[in-house]
């Protein structure tokens, strides 16, 4: 089998029953898939401060048992371009051949890394981003929901995305229309819990919180786990539904907007705007289950 060499940049944010747990189980989940070579895995700033995020990063693969990967420290802020670690890693995994992109975080580490004038980005296969929309989408777990979300990994840093279509590199947006109506429920933590090895019993246990807060602020079904989405783009992509669209980055003065859409003039994207979600489901839950 021809494995496909894989860089993981992630801001996971992941706590015992609280904190934002979807970049947990896009990891586990990128982790359990024999068909990725995980060459690499870098924490940004995101979901919380960069000092957690690395160390969060560092105790999931612990708890893969995935000690053969380093995990590097990232950018911490927003418009840092400077030199870190993590860029460091990343340049000399492109020099040593393709290599695809998971951004389950702010673009700010990626921009720094193949901003850079010698920068091998011709080595880039595919950037795979967790952001971004269609022209008028907002972001409404259900209909009872009245503040919408906020495209967070754009808006940590919005001149990073601007900065990479610039740059020419293949982007795909995994973003929330695509995500929107998969669901993690209750019954689903209990199978992990049940069924699942230390690692995914711990998985179900850490989210317990977040799902109880997406019940209780929005009555949904479950939470929607929207970094695995981008992970399964690469697993089947034959069970998603897509667009070649242009693209813009803007201000509408309100908000910073990344724009996927027939009516933009920016570098063209692949635009995932739905999956099959039963198939999905079922792949996730089974790779989740394997140890």
């Amino acid at each position: 089998m021809s494995r496909r060499r894989v860089w993981i940049d992630t801001d996971p944010a992941i706590t015992a029953g609280n904190g934002e747990v979807d970049d947990a189980f896009a990891l586990i989940q990128a982790l359990r898939s024999p068909e990725l070579d995980i060459v690499g895995v870098s924490a940004v700033f995101g979901n919380t401060d960069i000092d957690h995020t690395f160390a969060m990063a560092r105790e999931i693969l612990a708890r893969a048992n995935r000690a053969d990967i380093r995990v590097y420290r990232g950018s911490g802020r927003e418009g840092d371009r400077l030199a870190n670690e993590a860029t460091s890693a990343l340049t000399q995994a492109l020099d040593q051949g393709p290599l695809t992109i998971l951004a389950l975080g702010p673009l700010t580490t990626l921009a720094a890394a193949l901003g850079q004038p010698d920068a091998p980005i011709s080595n880039v296969e595919e950037i795979i981003f967790v952001g971004g929309r269609r022209e008028g989408l907002e972001f409404r777990a259900t209909p009872t929901q009245k503040k919408p979300f906020g495209d967070m990994n754009f808006e940590c840093d919005p001149a990073a995305a601007a900065e990479l279509l610039a740059l020419g590199v293949p982007m795909t947006l995994a973003g929330w229309e695509v995500c929107a109506k998969m669901w993690l429920t209750p019954n689903d933590l209990d199978r992990l819990r049940d069924e699942g090895d230390e690692c995914a019993q711990w998985l179900a246990a850490s989210a317990r919180g977040w799902q109880a807060d997406w019940q209780r602020d929005f009555a949904a079904p479950g939470f929607t786990p929207f970094d695995t989405l981008a992970v399964g783009w690469l697993l089947m992509p034959d069970v998603y539904a897509l667009h070649r669209w242009p693209t813009r980055v803007y201000h509408d003065g309100d908000r910073p907007l990344f724009l996927a859409d027939l009516g933009c003039e920016g570098p063209t994207v692949t635009y995932l705007h739905s999956v099959d979600n039963d198939r999905f489901h079922d792949d996730l839950m089974e790779r989740l289950l394997s140890a």
